[in-house]
């Protein structure tokens, strides 16, 4: 699966360039919350949530919720739309991170847990029978068009490995087509994919090989 980051795009040309991937048959976008505290960047908020949803019912929403302050930030985006939230293990306690993943479950919001670069696979285990996902950050997070860490194809073997095809592995960072496709070998099932799709010519040209690429 595709998971379009609509972080690269022109704020300006937000709707356009989605409802563009929209038909190209893209079911579910990828949408970067950074409060400027966690990581240094700052993006969007609740309200572009709400408004996506909106504007666009039938797509998925997938919140990759870059912060510390979860006991705001949490309800907010599940009032604003949130289908699918994604809670970094590094922004929080082990206890805090389970007492929201709970509760995204209980307000019927797929929920999952990102790691960064640095953080060990391992912690995964800790929290297999809670989530619906798994999002291994390929990137250090807090700005697109960064380059993909080559070590990152070992750590998404051994979340392979670990989780055995029960949970979904997401990858967010540096991805194109020739990544995606070492990425996929590895294990990986759901491609975020920002400034390879929204910064070349055609949207609906690099969705499309993309697409190729992955099949």
């Amino acid at each position: 699966m595709i998971a379009p980051s609509i972080l690269n795009i022109n704020n300006l040309n937000l709707e356009k360039d989605i409802q563009t991937a929209v038909n190209a048959g893209i079911k579910r976008f990828h949408i970067d919350i950074m409060d400027g505290h966690f990581v240094a960047n700052l993006s969007f908020g609740p309200q572009l949530v709400s408004d996506f949803k909106k504007t666009f019912p039938t797509s998925e929403a997938e919140i990759h919720l870059m912060s510390n302050n979860p006991d705001d930030l949490v309800p907010a985006f599940t009032k604003a739309g949130a289908q699918i939230m994604l809670l970094h293990y590094e922004a929080m306690t082990e206890e805090k991170l389970n007492y929201w993943l709970d509760y995204l479950k209980e307000n019927h919001v797929k929920a999952g847990v990102v790691l960064n670069p640095d953080t060990p696979v391992s912690v995964l285990s800790k929290f297999i029978s809670k989530i619906d996902q798994i999002l291994l950050m390929t990137v250090f997070p807090g700005f697109g068009g960064q380059k993909f860490i080559p070590e990152s194809l070992s750590r998404i073997k051994e979340a392979s490995r670990l989780v055995k095809g029960k949970v979904p592995i997401e990858v967010d960072g540096g991805i194109n087509g020739q990544i995606a496709k070492k990425a996929k070998d590895a294990g990986a099932e759901i491609f975020v994919a920002g400034s390879y799709l929204f910064c070349q010519n055609s949207v609906e040209k690099q969705i499309a090989e993309l697409r190729g690429i992955l099949q």
